[in-house]
């Protein structure tokens, strides 16, 4: 009976052996499924960052973009909207210019809906030239600001701003403009020596360029100005026969019927 008892609770041990093994086994079977189920997971979870970290990346580009864009957008506004001034002091001082043969065009007065530029206060050196001080980098700034000056009555600091539109940018379509406005500020100021001097350097710099038949109009103007009818007349003619259609010959026309 003994043996036999003996035998029994050896079996029994072993059957619990092998039943620990059993459970044993399954748990690690069970964790390695986890662990693969982990695994998969942590994948899908990289794969979704990447595309995260790249719809990012496309909406930074985006966002720049969009705010090179408003930024370009906002320069060509105001530089449209000084074109668009340019043009209306353009014609009234052509305008003005061409009702006396004698008389001097008087220069734009100060406009009140002209952008505001970032420039500190004016400050007047020991010489009385009123200095402003600005930090315009790029040459839609500059021209702006140049023909600003010149609206708002700071001739010699408008015209060395121009002159140094001139100096960076001599190609740009600007260049002429630039010149012009120089002239204008000597003939507006009466050095109209100064403002022959101008209109001419602008006619033989920019023969192309559209401030052509407004800066032969006021060096005839000039010309006038100093009593050289001869020349005055000359540049008149000379006017009106290579842009007859432009608003500067109509205006060169009146100027003729004057003279004779």
């Amino acid at each position: 009976m003994k043996k036999a008892a003996v035998v029994i609770l050896a079996g029994l041990a072993l059957t619990a052996c092998g039943n620990d093994d059993l459970l044993i086994q399954k748990s690690m079977n069970n964790i390695k499924d986890e662990m693969l189920g982990i695994q998969s997971t942590m994948g899908d979870m990289q794969i979704k960052i990447q595309d995260l970290d790249k719809n990012i990346r496309i909406n930074s580009e985006n966002i720049n973009k969009n705010s090179e864009a408003l930024t370009q957008l906002r320069e060509e506004m105001t530089v449209m909207n000084t074109d668009i001034i340019e043009l209306k002091d353009r014609v009234g001082a052509l305008e003005k210019g061409g009702s006396s043969t004698s008389k001097t065009a008087p220069l734009p007065s100060p406009a009140d809906d002209m952008p505001s530029m970032k420039a500190a206060a004016p400050v007047k050196d020991t010489s009385g030239v009123i200095i402003i001080e600005d930090n315009m980098q790029d040459k839609l700034s500059l021209y702006t600001y140049a023909y600003e000056l010149y609206r708002n009555g700071k001739y010699p600091e408008s015209e060395a701003k121009f002159n140094e539109f001139i100096k960076k940018y001599p190609n740009d379509e600007r260049a002429d403009n630039s010149l012009y406005w120089i002239g204008e500020i000597r003939y507006g100021t009466k050095d109209f020596n100064g403002a022959i001097a101008k209109f001419k350097e602008l006619m033989a710099d920019y023969p192309n360029g559209n401030k052509v038949p407004d800066a032969m109009l006021k060096l005839a103007y000039s010309y006038g100005s100093i009593s050289d009818k001869e020349n005055s007349i000359a540049t008149l003619q000379k006017l009106v026969a290579e842009y007859p259609e432009s608003e500067a010959a109509r205006l060169g026309k009146q100027k003729l019927a004057q003279w004779k």
